[in-house]
């Protein structure tokens, strides 16, 4: 097996009014924050404290959800939205990068009229060639948890085979190494970010991180989102030889 240093950057859904249905949904069935309590609801209303005694708390929710329904609605849907790109079964791959143990990090990205099974499958084929005949065994930050994820649940759905395994279900360590596992243990959460300030390496740049990828693909600016893909790969390679003390 050969270390596979890996890392993806993602995009909302891209199929044909895929937007739309979130915004139209979200107008729709437009709802309070669970759990918003009375008090709550009453101070974004900004109502008169002794005519607001009298509601009960559903009316009080109900109230702000008619208030504020023709203002929030729509960010909400897009919001929703946007976050299809956390999910291999409605997101879309935007950008790939990796690294074979000590060689320069290579990547691949996408225009956003360039066909995506395609893109997959060319991916997949730079992967192959780059560990040739070894088994790649891959290394990244949540790897199982999303990039192998997003990885098999893309190649299902668009029918490229992978010409490797994908093991998002297998063991860290042993199928895979996810600095989140090996630095707070199993269920843990920690940012590769934060990882990297602890150990004294260099962090994210200041003007780009994961929840504006889509912002920059939509700007057409491509090169900075592979240049950030790449640096990711190159940081989570730092921060496993200091998990390994290589």
């Amino acid at each position: 097996m050969t270390n596979v240093y890996i890392d993806i950057e993602t995009i909302p859904d891209q199929r044909p009014g895929a937007k739309e249905r979130f915004i139209k949904e979200s107008v729709e069935n437009f709802k309070a924050p669970s759990g918003m309590t009375k008090g709550q609801a009453v101070d974004e209303l900004e109502l008169d404290p002794a005519s607001a005694k009298a509601m009960s708390k559903d009316d009080a929710v109900k109230a702000w959800q008619e208030h504020f329904a023709p203002i929030k609605a729509e960010q909400d849907g897009i919001d929703n939205w946007r976050k299809t790109s956390f999910d291999g079964a409605q997101g879309e791959l935007f950008s790939v990068a990796w690294a074979v143990s000590d060689e320069e990090v290579l990547g691949m990205y996408r225009g956003l009229s360039e066909c995506e099974t395609s893109f997959l499958d060319s991916v997949f084929a730079s992967i192959k060639e780059t560990v040739g005949n070894h088994s790649p065994f891959f290394i990244g930050q949540y790897v199982a948890g999303f990039d192998l994820k997003f990885l098999f649940k893309r190649a299902v759905i668009l029918g490229v085979e992978p010409p490797f395994k994908l093991p998002f279900s297998g063991r860290h360590d042993q199928q895979f190494y996810d600095l989140q596992q090996a630095w707070e243990g199993f269920n843990g959460k920690c940012s590769l970010d934060t990882m990297c300030k602890s150990l004294g390496i260099e962090g994210k740049p200041d003007d780009i991180d994961g929840s504006q990828v889509w912002d920059y693909v939509e700007k057409g600016e491509y090169e900075k989102v592979m240049e950030y893909n790449k640096y990711d790969v190159e940081q989570t390679r730092k921060v496993y030889k200091r998990f390994n003390f290589l």
